[in-house]
């Protein structure tokens, strides 16, 4: 377990007084490239020989009888800083406030009062980043935000910290973390510290952690700004690690493992361990953040009894031309259907199977299906203008039109909407929804009849789905009105789905509208405070639709059943929407209105598709003004360009290189008058 050793501290802090490089002079600080003024920025790694050797390296334990500590292996994280500067969080900023995240909104309260939201929801927390900085002799510092994280006013945590795996090798893949995954974890940091310099810890600091057996051990001598840092241990106001020193997290502490998936077979694997996988922190090197060390289960299954599997990312019935993203269970060799060798793969419209080599033995998977539904022609909207204090009339082409506000709320149905009175111009977006039903089945205890009370945790229960499905809602029984957030996650812990829902008090359904690709072990509960009603008697698991889904226990075992009642799944349902085009209803002062000038055939926009950079041309009769914007498929506006007193031929770049690869829409704004032409990023 974590302890603070408080006279290695009090080295550090007398070592660093007789030196001109400590957080108040920068006198001897060294900067990386030589000069006087730099961000001295803290390298974070993961040791692989901590890893693999300390406790007596990762412990296995078999599918039953151990306990909590079923079909996992437990690992410890030695996580060396091999920067110029220390790694520092802060739980608040210069001015001793914090910030909080509230579904979606922040808030702002002084970090020595404990914080709840309005509405009575569990907040999560923002945390500060402190980056020091080198001006010669002055050191001064400033701050990044970073997170949301989980937020408890007793500590500061820093949520998936690690990132833990079990992995088949495969030849020729030289980077392990694209290695198939049999099984994963992932641990939250509670208290990021000084836990020992690198001569104490001698081999967990390497100049490169990269590769087993590999990487020049560091000690302290190699350190030219040696223990830069503040001491850190477990404050709620400031955790870090100096530069030179590592911080652990034995096997032992919470967290601290890996789930291995059951009729997973003994044999030779690797664990792939990654610190601060989602770059949550600003380092001088975010390439080095991982290892790899190699073990040979022998606790689990012998090999023979092979399955192969094929599970898909979203609904494998698509629309149009979409595609899925298809995996293949683990092993170390994959051929499917189209010849393909890797374990995932891109998939549209067709058949798919794949035979697996893995420990298990050698097996095929039973074909599967990605089908395609035609999707909706894009609407072709009219833009209409009014009186201001009287209502605009927009119409659309299309089968089954809904009408969005800027909120993305719903606001109207059909092929016309009637605004309500303008006292501004105001902008409308109309889609074409195509709807297919599927099977309705409800599972899960009905009600809440039966002994229980509120409770206030955040246990989860866990189910099985045998194919893929949707899971509309589920009822909860509140104690409290508040926002809660209801998480799916699979079996690595890693969250799948996450979506935070106003409650009134007692009884209701929640719309959830998660998908769940095929697959066992998946867990839905509340981040934070739930205040739910949970029952300790009249449970009878597991809650079952014969071949299809499957409730089988809950996060603390069978004797109770947490807040989630009669859940409403969808096996074959299916949507599919056009783009949400922007229609706008312009107030104006009734005195006049110029008339408008078709100019449909005068913009031209290439290559269709690109890489994210668009040529523009355009003819213009008379001198003009421009509004250029750019809108996503959720209507989301992402470029967005004036351009004044344009006349004749003219022609302009967009630079989208930094949108992820989809449709979007361009709108051109010219003599209050739109024009839309449809973007491809490949």
């Amino acid at each position: 377990m974590k302890k603070l050793f408080f006279l290695g501290l009090l080295i550090v802090n007398s070592f660093t007084s007789f030196s001109q490089c400590t957080l108040n002079n920068a006198t001897d600080c060294l900067c990386n490239d030589g000069t006087q003024i730099c961000d001295l920025l803290p390298d974070i790694t993961i040791s692989w020989y901590a890893l693999s050797t300390y406790s007596g390296g990762p412990t296995e334990y078999s599918q039953a009888g151990n306990g909590a500590n079923d079909g996992k292996i437990r690992v410890t994280g030695s996580t060396p800083n091999i920067g110029l500067g220390p790694l520092v969080v802060e739980g608040q900023d210069a001015n001793s406030m914090a910030k909080y995240l509230c579904g979606t909104d922040t808030f702002t309260a002084l970090a020595s009062d404990p914080f709840t939201c309005p509405n009575g929801e569990t907040a999560k927390k923002f945390l500060y980043q402190r980056i020091y900085h080198k001006n010669t002799g002055i050191m001064s510092f400033w701050e990044r935000l970073i997170g949301p994280f989980t937020y408890n006013a007793g500590t500061m945590y820093i949520d998936e910290w690690g990132k833990m795996s079990l992995r088949y090798e495969v030849a020729g893949i030289t980077d392990p973390r694209d290695w198939p995954i049999v099984g994963s974890g992932t641990k939250t940091a509670f208290c990021l510290m000084d836990y020992g310099s690198c001569s104490t810890y001698n081999g967990h600091c390497r100049d490169d952690q990269s590769v087993y057996n590999q990487g020049n051990i560091l000690v302290n001598a190699d350190f030219p700004n040696w223990g830069l840092g503040n001491g850190y241990g477990c404050s709620t106001i400031e955790q870090g690690i100096a530069s030179g020193y590592t911080d652990i997290y034995s096997e032992n502490l919470n967290g601290m493992w890996i789930n291995i998936p059951p009729g997973t077979c003994n044999g030779d694997y690797w664990i792939v361990y990654e610190i601060d996988p989602n770059n949550y922190f600003l380092e001088e090197n975010d390439l080095n953040n991982y290892c790899a060390v190699p073990i040979t289960l022998t606790l689990q299954d012998a090999p023979g009894n092979a399955v192969a599997t094929i599970v898909s990312d979203s609904d494998p019935t698509i629309c149009g031309n979409d595609s899925v993203t298809l995996t293949a269970s683990a092993g170390f060799n994959f051929i499917w259907s189209t010849g393909q060798t890797s374990q995932i793969i891109k998939a549209g419209p067709g058949s798919y199977s794949c035979t697996v080599t893995n420990h298990c033995g050698t097996a095929s998977s039973t074909p599967f299906i990605v089908t395609s539904l035609p999707t909706p022609n894009d609407p072709v909207a009219t833009d209409d203008t009014a009186c201001v204090g009287t209502s605009a009339t927009l119409t659309s082409t299309g089968n089954n039109l809904s009408w969005f506000d800027l909120n993305n709320s719903v606001v109207g149905l059909g092929n016309t909407f009637t605004t309500p009175p303008l006292s501004a111009s105001e902008t409308y977006y109309v889609q074409d929804i195509s709807n297919i039903s599927g099977d309705i089945k409800f599972v899960g205890k009905t009600d809440s009849s039966g002994g229980g009370s509120y409770f206030t945790g955040n246990q989860s229960l866990i189910f099985d789905a045998l194919m893929s499905l949707t899971l509309k809602s589920v009822k909860v029984y509140a104690h409290t009105a508040g926002q809660r957030t209801i998480e799916m996650k699979d079996a690595g812990g890693t969250v799948i789905h996450g979506q935070a829902y106003n409650m009134t008090v007692g009884e209701q359904i929640v719309n959830l509208n998660y998908f769940v690709p095929a697959g066992n072990s998946y867990s839905l509960g509340i981040n934070g405070n739930s205040d739910l009603y949970r029952n300790n008697a009249a449970v009878s698991f597991p809650y079952t639709v014969t071949d299809t889904f499957s409730i089988t226990g809950t996060t603390a075992g069978t004797a109770f059943y947490y807040f989630f009642y009669d859940w409403k799944i969808e096996i074959g349902g299916h949507t599919c929407s056009s783009l949400k085009i922007p229609v706008t209803a312009t107030a104006k002062i009734c005195d006049g209105i110029a008339p408008e000038v078709d100019l449909t055939n005068n913009f031209i926009v290439k290559p269709i598709p690109s890489n994210g950079v668009f040529d523009l041309s355009m003819v213009v009769p008379s001198s003009s003004d421009f509004l250029i914007s750019v809108f996503d498929v959720s209507g989301r506006k992402i470029y967005n360009e004036n351009l004044h007193n344009i006349s004749g031929k003219y022609f302009t770049t967009l630079n989208l290189k930094e949108a992820s690869k989809g449709v979007y829409l361009l709108a051109i704004e010219i003599g209050g008058r739109r024009y839309f032409k449809k973007l491809v990023i490949e």
